[in-house]
């Protein structure tokens, strides 16, 4: 595991961003031999498929590498919890990449590599009054982001509304560094308003949303 060089902190909020080395068998020895693990996470771990027992060992990896000794909890749609009082958590792997969010506010994270396959797939995701504003030269970068704001908001809500065409919507945004997006979660009495923010971390878009 090496600590990658993005991170964001405040009062209330952590963001670390960890670069991925596979050290699975070792991991797995230390967390299960060493009874690092509750009896609860032990089981629901060797629940887990191999790539998921990676990300669940690496995301445990990365918050002790960094002093952070929290039980990480799931409820029964797998949305992580933790038992810190007014402490909220979100997670997301791609790749090498691991990403997670600590913090007092409800918070929705997401990192996605920048990767042609979207293109192909967004007719599942992109409402057609989302795709008038992106502009084609850059059109993977503006599915990316848009993918991940609904992503976060998806999580951030606990995987309530699963349709990212009639649960999410994204209002028009440039590309910027340090942009803040408009964003909604569309419920049938009515909508709320979010607002959410991106990085490019080399080939791969990182997206939060806080809901203060």
């Amino acid at each position: 595991m090496d600590f990658y060089p993005y991170k964001f902190y405040n009062l209330h909020t952590k963001i670390i961003v960890f670069r991925w080395v596979r050290w699975e068998h070792f991991l797995e020895n230390m967390f299960l031999e060493k009874r690092i693990l509750s009896d609860k996470e032990k089981m629901f771990f060797l629940s887990l498929s191999e790539k998921r027992k990676r990300e669940f060992l690496g995301i445990r990896y990365a918050l002790r590498y960094i002093g952070m000794k929290m039980n990480i909890f799931y409820n029964e749609k797998r949305k992580p919890f933790l038992f810190s009082e007014g402490k909220y958590i979100s997670l997301s792997h791609s790749f090498e990449k691991i990403a997670i969010a600590i913090s007092s506010y409800h918070i929705g994270i997401d990192i996605e590599k920048l990767r042609h396959k979207i293109v192909k797939i967004k007719k599942k995701f992109l409402r057609e009054d989302e795709s008038i504003f992106i502009n084609p030269n850059y059109e993977e970068d503006y599915l990316h982001i848009i993918w991940g704001i609904k992503e976060s908001l998806y999580k951030l809500e606990g995987g309530i509304f699963y349709s990212f065409l009639d649960h999410y919507k994204v209002s028009p945004f440039c590309l910027k560094k340090d942009s803040c997006i408009s964003c909604w979660i569309i419920k049938k009495t009515y909508s709320k308003k979010y607002s959410a923010f991106y990085r490019k971390i080399e080939e791969h878009y990182l997206v939060y949303i806080i809901d203060k």
